[in-house]
């Protein structure tokens, strides 16, 4: 940061207590609709009226009262504060973020991502619900009774940013200005609370002169500050030196990766049949988290580094690009420390949570194991121990107690499913397998897929920064456009600027190459040397030819464009793998097919 971390903004310093915030099951179970069904649905329309005027309600409430925006948004991370008067039984100190304990209450990189943020939309969801019933009731005598039905059935909309239709770039509900609405006084022009969040006070401490929106020639701040934004400015999507955002831009980049990126790490993430290493992005290089071991018959080489077995990406790893996709350089979404103060984090968040709960529809005996926290959040210590009877705080179950994993493993339970999970009543595992897997297959059927897994240290660099990877390309670098045909994916590495990237972590994730290897004609299937080989010479036919050790280049960038060497950025390790589909269903790779081709050091 520009200026001392040791304030923490706790600049809010007085709370409304109008009673504990309790996080309620609903008595009926609705889906969860995605926001391209619900927006300009006439069958949803009513729906829509009520959630914009929920926002709007949220965000106009006073910024003290623990059910306004502003609160629910700050739980995620900044300003550092206590919510609702949980402290837990170790209560956080400004001194310790800078050794490292993260001061938001999100759990990342841990076996909690999954469920505290489950916890996390419900309780937004909640407080939209809550406030659409009384909006509900002031509707005219002959519109009520359909609006206290909408109340009854409205459940927070996701954006499946992964769906095809993402192709054409982020929906245009969360870019217009103004959207019309039909409210108890009549239509009306109202502006959009999806599209921005105006801050009641000042969020973050101010950055050196020209860096913050207030300051005369402004310009954007690069990747290594949490951006300032002062009271009474909104929230933006890579902005441009005049504090506006950039939908071009933002439109361009969610297009390019859908195929490349958000696609293919949802495809490889239903593959994984263990909850641990499907729950969370991170490794620890003391052996923590997953057996120290690495795949297939290539040792490690580097006992300390604790390769396991995990090949493909985990649901936070996916979830982790979309982040700094959508901010941009200076945008909120890509910051984690800011990031809950878009409102598009919330509809992102419950395309999340419809991933993991389509997860546990294909492997409904794999929970939540016992495991270790090595970050800490605002109420527990780094290096704590997790597990499915940790309380989620700060989402309270009734006044004394708080939510557990355990206890929002059913989702129907808690009174909302999604529409995937209605059309599967009835299904057998098998068929239900079947029809989640195809949902975000990326391309064509290849009897060989192949697969680069980057190992990278956590907290070498400040701000987000992604690990773009090349293939037979070895000039490539941050100049190289990601829409050539030699790119075939990235890694994100979605994490704040400050202390609490914790040095001891490891971060993993999995770009597939097999796409970007058939457009360059680089062969897939194995090689039968005796027919490649010139009879004359005894050289391989040079279209036999493909060099893992040297033809996968990786590229660290910031995400204002400012290219890391390798070194810089803690790129650990890239180990390149393929996989056979399953021969009894193909839509499966089988890690008993895997094979293992070379491991690079860095």
């Amino acid at each position: 940061m520009g200026l001392s971390q040791s304030s923490h903004y706790s600049h809010v310093s007085h709370v409304r207590d109008i009673g504990r915030v309790i996080v309620t099951p609903y008595q009926e179970v609705y889906p969860r609709l995605e926001i391209l069904e619900f927006y300009g649905n006439p069958t949803y329309a009513l729906q829509f009226d009520l959630l914009i005027q929920g926002y709007q309600a949220l965000q106009e409430r006073p910024y003290e009262d623990m059910r306004s925006f502003y609160q629910i948004a700050g739980i995620h991370g900044l300003p550092y504060t206590t919510y609702d008067g949980v402290t837990g039984e170790y209560p956080y100190k400004s001194s310790e973020f800078d050794l490292g304990r993260w001061g938001g209450y999100c759990h990342h990189g841990d076996i909690l991502f999954p469920t505290w943020h489950r916890g996390y939309i419900q309780l937004i969801e909640n407080q939209l619900i809550n406030v659409a019933k009384v909006i509900a009731n002031k509707y005219p005598a002959r519109q009520k009774k359909k609006y206290v039905e909408a109340a009854k059935q409205l459940r927070h909309p996701y954006w499946d940013w992964a769906n095809e239709k993402a192709l054409e770039g982020v929906p245009e509900v969360f870019l217009k200005s103004i959207v019309e609405i039909n409210t108890p006084s009549g239509r009306k022009n109202v502006p959009n609370p999806l599209k921005r969040y105006y801050l009641p006070v000042d969020l973050s401490d101010r950055l050196p002169e020209g860096l913050n929106p207030d300051d005369k020639n402004y310009k954007v701040p690069n990747a290594t500050y949490v951006p300032f934004t002062p009271k009474g400015y909104p929230t933006v999507r890579h902005p441009n030196n005049h504090y506006k955002d950039q939908y071009g831009v933002l439109n361009s980049n969610v297009s390019t990766y859908v195929q490349t990126v958000f696609r293919p790490g949802f495809y490889q993430m239903f593959h994984i049949n263990d909850y641990l290493r499907f729950s969370n992005h991170a490794l620890t290089s003391q052996g923590k988290e997953l057996p120290a071991q690495s795949f297939g018959q290539h040792p490690s080489p580097d006992p300390n580094l604790t390769l396991g077995r995990a090949h493909f990406s985990s649901v936070e790893t996916t979830h982790d690009s979309l982040h700094a996709v959508v901010g941009g350089t200076g945008g909120h979404m890509a910051h984690v420390d800011i990031a809950g103060f878009d409102p598009i984090f919330f509809f992102h968040h419950a395309n999340v949570d419809r991933m993991i709960a389509l997860w546990q529809e294909m492997y409904p005996d794999s929970w939540v194991p016992q495991n270790v926290d090595v970050n800490g959040t605002y109420t527990d210590l780094m290096y704590s121990i997790d597990y499915d009877n940790t309380d989620l705080t700060p989402f309270r179950k009734s006044k004394t107690e708080f939510w557990k994993s355990k206890d929002v493993r059913d989702i129907k339970k808690l009174g909302y499913t999604y529409p995937e999970l209605e059309k599967l009543k009835g299904q057998d595992l098998k068929e239900i397998r079947n029809y989640i897997i195809e949902l975000y297959k990326p391309d064509n059927f290849y009897e060989d897929r192949f697969f680069v897994k980057v190992t990278i240290e956590s907290g070498k660099i400040r701000g987000t920064f992604v690990v773009r990877v090349f293939i037979d390309l070895p000039t490539a670098n941050s100049e190289t456009p990601v829409t050539s045909p030699h790119f075939a994916g990235f890694i994100a590495m979605w994490q704040g600027t400050s202390g609490h990237n914790h040095k001891n972590t490891l971060v993993y994730g999995t770009v597939d190459i097999t796409a970007a290897m058939v457009r360059l004609g680089i062969r897939t299937q194995t090689h039968e040397f005796a027919q490649e080989t010139n009879t004359t010479t005894g050289e391989l036919d040079p279209t036999a030819i493909f060099n893992n050790y040297t033809d996968i280049k990786l590229v660290p960038v910031m995400i204002d464009g400012t290219e890391l060497t390798t070194k810089a950025a803690g790129v650990k390790l890239a180990e390149i793998f393929s996989f056979k589909h399953d021969k009894v269903n193909k839509n499966f790779l089988d890690e008993n097919t895997g094979k293992f081709h070379a491991i690079k050091e860095f």
